[in-house]
């Protein structure tokens, strides 16, 4: 699964957004795509990565958890609201990883038709809305009977164990470099806590995932 220069810049920063707040690496969309002539010596550096895993900088891993209070009462963990910036140099390379997966589901039609839910060019609860809808509105006017049910599941995607999403990208046919490229860098996910006073800036150390 090589990465190809003219996926960067067409397919991933062509849709990112400029400005996007930055993590460690302090670099905004808007720059990578000002200076393409930067693009195959990015390439040749993730390809190196992807290949072999030991080659990643720590910094590239690493996020920034912005700690944001709710209120005057900072004794109370629950009373921060928290923001992680992660390295655009990361969004970029798992960004790029995540579309040809995205591509590959598509092209073998390993996804069901039901699946709304971070399925490219999908409106997400907008679609399936609209569907309960025309179902809704043929039953009213064919006089059917029509139940529903509604199921919230909590931090479905936070709650969700890696080693299944590994064992899951495996077992659809995802190249195995890309399988424990996501093994070996979920493993060097850490990240460090910034709290701002109006008296001083508070940063802890680096915290294990």
């Amino acid at each position: 699964m090589p990465i190809q220069i003219t996926e960067i810049t067409s397919k991933y920063l062509s849709k990112a957004h400029n400005w996007k707040s930055p993590g460690n690496d302090q670099i905004q969309n808007y720059w990578l795509k000002a200076f393409p002539a930067t693009h195959r010596h990015i390439t040749k550096n993730f390809n190196a990565i992807t290949e072999e895993m030991e080659k990643a900088p720590d910094w590239l891993t690493t996020g920034i958890t912005y700690l944001i209070p709710k209120s005057e009462d900072s004794k109370e963990v629950r009373n921060y609201r928290h923001i992680t910036c992660l390295t655009t140099m990361y969004k970029t390379l798992t960004g790029i990883i995540a579309k040809r997966i995205s591509t590959h589901l598509e092209e073998q039609s390993l996804l069901p038709a039901e699946q709304k839910g971070c399925y490219p060019g999908s409106k997400s609860c907008k679609d399936q809305l609209m569907i309960l809808k025309a179902i809704y509105e043929d039953c009213r006017r064919r006089n059917k009977n029509l139940s529903r049910a509604w199921i919230d599941y909590q931090k479905a995607l936070d709650s969700v164990p890696h080693s299944w999403v590994e064992k899951s990208i495996a077992m659809v046919g995802v190249n195995s470099k890309i399988v424990r490229f996501y093994e070996l860098f979920i493993e060097k996910w850490d990240i460090r806590l910034i709290l701002k006073t109006k008296q001083e800036v508070m940063q802890s150390q680096t915290i294990q995932i």
